[in-house]
């Protein structure tokens, strides 16, 4: 029996690489969870968040950046600010955990590899070997070098939808909870509290706020570093306004009414301009798809007519 050595090569390091990837991926989107529930665990002791669940996780994470550690060499930025911008990106996706940078670069040249040992592999069980194979893997690579950048741009954007669509309902809830009576951190809590099924990011990102506050950070240090990972305009004004509004000792509940209200205006105008552009994005359309076959209905009949026409005229 005949054995294609290369295509055994080939396949095995391709599960090797495809099982690598999945780790990789349970790693980082288990780790941010871990981190949190660790920290509300030391502060706020609870029955059912299990210790060997999450030490489990963290092992996991921290190997799997062990691993990846040569892999991240090959894809880290040169400079500081661009590795900076890499740091923030993962921070507005949520995964806040140390071995997240290692994990996301050496993410992007596992995929890489991934794929251009898919394209070895059927090039080895193919009769004829592939036109332009350099191409094509030059091709894949750059490929999976880039894949996990829109992934992560992608969650970003999903993210920072889920908080800004529950940003005016959660201030209109601090509002209640302040003027009810209860403090601006038991207000977060008791938000984050009711928030959670409805907008589980956002009650997420409160939580660890208050949790901050409790843990001896300032307040207003809590509400710039919410700002700051979550990377929200409207966050970064409700940081300031707070921040203002403690220096100079006004109503919190007018400024977050305030900051609420101006919340809605300007959903209300983004939907406008959406709206507004809307009829110049569907010109384009409307001129490649449906104009020619209007044209063709409508000149259609008439062209036949004129061709039968003359046909018959002719002698």
């Amino acid at each position: 029996m005949h054995f294609d050595w290369m295509a055994l090569t080939v396949t095995a390091g391709f599960v090797m690489s495809a099982s690598a990837a999945g780790a990789m991926i349970y790693s980082i989107a288990a780790t941010p969870r871990g981190a949190a529930r660790r920290l509300q665990r030391r502060l706020a002791p609870s029955p059912d968040l299990p210790e060997l669940t999450t030490a489990g996780k963290d092992r996991l994470a921290r190997l799997m950046a062990r691993g990846f550690s040569p892999l991240a060499k090959l894809a880290a930025p040169t400079g500081e600010g661009e590795l900076s911008a890499v740091r923030a990106k993962l921070a507005h996706a949520g995964f806040r955990s140390p071995f997240a940078l290692q994990v996301f670069l050496g993410s992007k040249v596992l995929l890489a590899l991934g794929f251009v040992a898919v394209v070895l592999w059927i090039n080895a069980v193919r009769v004829e070997p592939i036109p332009y194979l350099a191409a094509w893997g030059v091709a894949l690579a750059a490929t999976g070098l880039f894949l996990p950048n829109l992934a992560l741009r992608a969650r970003v954007r999903e993210r920072q939808r889920l908080i800004d669509e529950g940003l005016p309902d959660a201030l209109d809830l601090l509002v209640t909870c302040v003027e009810a009576g209860l403090g601006l951190d038991a207000a977060l809590q008791r938000v984050a509290g009711e928030l959670a099924l409805a907008r589980p990011v956002l009650a997420e990102e409160l939580v660890l706020t208050f949790l901050e506050v409790k843990a001896g950070a300032k307040r207003t240090d809590a509400f710039r570093a919410l700002a700051q990972r979550t990377g929200l305009q409207d966050l970064k004004t409700l940081a300031a306004t707070l921040i203002q509004t403690e220096l100079f000792g006004t109503s919190v509940a007018n400024a977050l009414r305030i900051q609420a209200e101006g919340m809605r205006i300007r959903r209300m105008q983004r939907a406008e301009e959406r709206a507004a552009v809307l009829s110049v994005k569907m010109a384009f359309p409307l001129v490649l798809c449906f104009l020619p076959a209007l044209m063709a209905v409508i000149l259609g009949p008439a062209m036949v007519g004129i061709m039968n026409t003359l046909h018959k005229g002719t002698p």
